[in-house]
Parts: structure tokens; sequence; C-alpha cells
């Protein structure tokens, strides 16, 4: 059953919190006929609750054009419906304009979890009683201000428009592994690694996993605002028990870094000492990470993985020789530009190192260092892969105190200063994936602007 269109009513009665006049919150509901019955009576329209059911059904392949074309501020879904994905939720928590995704899930299962992590503001329970649409119509304009309020903050980026998704599908990717690494230590390895990783799994919407593999402790759980007792070392030890590492064993490990985003989490070691822990060291670190890397290249669109400067760690020379790609970080200062060209030649010499896996990315660049962007080329003996400009007010490190990626924290920036750096950091990301080049270019903006409900609701 694709279900019933229903005219929206402007009837009179006591109008849901929230709201004024004549204006209704219209709703879809897409769910099993059982299931959403119950609404389509309580709630059709004119009823005097403002809260009308326009359309229904039990199928969601077409639900994003229904929500476009009837003007839907709140979809109710339920995840045992035909063509439901969690990616749908996703992309629906993003839409341009004011949208709220409720679950509708079963009393029993994973279901509340699934539908909430990939996006769903709220649940609610079957079975459906006449208290399940009492508590949906009174919760209404608590959801919506909370959707409001999501979208209000700087790191919100909106659902691309559908000609402009198909396009950026059109063009195809290549999967992979990338390592962020520098033989010197405080250029900037886990702040580029971090900004990259978000510009994929949030900006993107590409699945990303972010792997904290810096055995001289990255604190990526600090960039990115993670709390979690679950890490690399647990993951490791995990694997040296069982023998092996299942694509069950690193979905218990990883953190989802925000509901609605495909950004993935697996933070790393605590305590520095815990590097040199049998799991992590050694020939078994070096099976452990070659497993690691296997599973998450199945998993996911993007792996990025923040190493530290050390060769000699067995976990970040496997990472070195195993990723697809390896994005060389350097300042423009003489002794870290002389550390990354000696290094270079050690690996090539030892590990058989092949430079066409290899990019530099030049951090905190200023013309002030008094060196050429050709200069440091041609010294170093790899090719450009991006230019960050040097941030000089203290906004990376407020950034990172705050446990936000840089480029989230200042997706809408004017200042031309940070309009920078922001572009800098997506143009390192487009040479991991071309395609974000064009969605680079669509962040953020809203396909059609809906005047009404937001400014009579919010003001």
């Amino acid at each position: 059953m694709r279900g019933g269109v229903l005219q929206a009513g402007t009837g009179r009665g006591a109008p849901v919190p929230g709201t004024e006049g004549d204006e209704v919150v219209r709703v879809y509901v897409c769910a099993p006929p059982e299931d959403s019955r119950l609404f389509v009576t309580a709630l059709s329209p004119g009823n005097p609750r403002r809260v009308e059911v326009v359309s229904f059904g039990d199928d969601a392949s077409t639900l994003e054009q229904d929500v476009r074309q009837l003007g839907v501020t709140v979809v109710v879904l339920s995840p045992l419906v035909r063509n439901y994905s969690d990616e749908l939720v996703a992309r629906l928590s993003r839409w341009p304009d004011l949208l709220v995704v409720v679950g509708l899930v079963p009393p029993t299962g994973d279901w509340a979890r699934q539908v909430t992590a990939a996006g769903a503001i709220d649940v609610l329970r079957t079975p459906v009683t006449d208290r399940t649409v009492d508590t949906f119509v009174n919760s209404v304009p608590a959801w919506l201000q909370k959707a409001a309020k999501m979208r209000a903050e700087p790191g919100w980026v909106a659902a691309l428009p559908a000609e402009v998704a198909q396009a950026v599908q059109a063009m195809g990717y290549r999967q992979g592994v990338w390592a962020f690494w520098s033989p010197k230590g405080g250029v900037g390895k886990t702040t580029l690694a971090c900004n990259v990783a978000a510009l994929l799994g949030v900006v993107a919407q590409r699945k990303t996993l972010l792997v904290d593999a810096n055995m001289n402790g990255g604190h990526v759980d600090l960039h990115m605002g993670i709390d979690t007792e679950v890490t690399i070392a647990s993951l490791a030890y995990l694997f040296r028990a069982q023998g092996r590492l299942l694509p069950r064993h690193l979905k218990e490990h990883v953190v989802p870094w925000k509901a609605g985003t495909a950004l993935d989490v697996l933070p790393g070691i605590q305590r520095v000492e815990q590097a040199g822990e049998e799991p992590l060291r050694g020939r078994q670190g070096q099976d452990f990470v070659d497993a690691l890397l296997e599973v998450a290249g199945r998993l996911y669109d993007f792996v990025v993985v923040d190493i530290g400067s050390s060769v000699n760690n067995a976990v970040h020379r496997t990472v070195l020789t195993s990723a697809d790609g390896v994005v060389v970080i350097a300042t423009p200062d003489r002794a870290a530009l002389v550390d990354v060209r000696t290094t270079l030649e050690t690996l090539e010499s030892i590990l058989g190192l092949q430079r066409s896996r290899y990019t530099l990315v030049v951090n905190m660049w200023t013309e002030a260092a008094g060196l050429k962007r050709g200069e440091i080329v041609r010294f170093v003996g790899l090719s450009e892969g991006g230019l960050v400009p040097l941030e000089t007010r203290g906004k990376m490190t407020l950034a990172v105190n705050a446990g936000q990626p840089f480029v989230l924290m200042n997706l809408g920036t004017g200042d031309p200063g940070e309009r920078a750096i922001v572009d800098a950091l997506a143009g390192v990301a487009a040479r991991v994936y071309p395609p974000l080049t064009q969605i680079w270019e669509h962040r953020g903006r809203p396909s059609r602007r809906r005047v009404g409900l937001f400014e009579r609701i919010f003001g």
C-alpha cells in the first residue's frame, strides 16, 4: 500500500502549544497499516489539535519526494516498512528546511538505538494507542525547537539538493585507508586527521572511520569531544585473545560521533605506556593493525588513521606500508622539512617506500616564514597536496578545547582568515574524495525556503 494523500485543513480549535492561528504541523506517517491507522484517524485534516496527517504509507521509496511536495514538517517512520534504511533517516535529519523524524519502533529489540543513532529526534513505541497519539502531539513543539536549535549550530550541514546528490553519486570514488603522519611532532597531524574525517563523514556523509593509532598519544577523543572506555588498546587485547578480528568486534569498539552523521571514531591509547604492551608491539601489533585495516576497509568508505612520528613503532610502520595513501604533514620551518626528507629517504631504503602513495601538506603556512612553496616541494621530493594557512587568533586551539573539528565550528564564518583555513582543509579532503569539491560548493544551502511555521513558532 502506497497510502493516501489527505488535504491539509484549516479547521478551528485549540492549537498545539507553540503554533499560532491557522498554521498546522503537517505529518507523514510511514509505518505498517496497523501502526499508522490510529494516527490517521485521530489526526485527520481539520482536527482542532493543529497536528495533521497529510499522507501515510508503508513504503519509504518515495518518502523524500513526498516530504518535499507536501510541505511535511514531521515524519513518523517505522524501520519495519519497505525500503527503510538508516541512510534515509540520516538524510531526512539533515533536511534543508525544518523537519523532524520520529521513530515508531517495536517495544523490544535494539530498534530505538538504531533509529536515533541514524538521526531520529526521538522514538515512540508500538502498539499505538490513544496515549501514544497524545504523547506525540504534546511532544511536537519540543521536537521542533530541538531540530531548530540543531540547525542553528555552526557545524550543521544540510543535505544536498537531489540533483546535486545524483551528480555527486555519478562521479564515483575510490575507497581507501588514509594515514596522516609526520616524522616531527607538533605539526598538526591529529588536527588535520580529525578535520578531514569530519569533512568526509559529516559534510560528504561518506561512511568514515577515524582511527587514533598514534602510539605517542594522539588524543583524538579530546579533539572530537568523545568520552569512552573502549579504545584501540582494548580492541588489540580482544584480537590477541580471539586470534582474529570480526566486524562485530570493531563495531563494538567504535563510537558514533553524532547522530545523523556517517562518522565513527576508534579512540586511541589513554596512556603512552600502553604502546609498549604486547598486543600493540612487535609482530603481534603488526598482525593486529593488518586485521584492523582489512576489516575497517570492508565496513567503511574511508578509514582516516592518525599515527605518531616514530617509524620504529610496529603500529605506525604497518599503517605506513598498508595505507592506500599517506598525507605527510610539515610546517614551513627547516627542522620539520629536514626531518621529512631524511625520514622518507630512510623509508625508501628500508621499507621500499613508494612516493606515489605519499603527498605533502604544509600546515600553518605563512609567507613570513621566508620559504617558497616550490622550494619546499623540491626539497622534500613530494607533490603538494594542500597548503593550510597559519591560524593566528587561537580559534584552532579553541576548537580542540571545545572538542569540535575546526571546519564544523567555522562552516559559515565570514572572516577571510578563517574561511581560507576552512577551504584549505576542504581541499585536502577533496584529494581523498574528489566529489567533495562539488559538495563543498552546496553545503548548507536550503533547496527552498518555507516561510510561516518556523517564524510563527520561534519568531
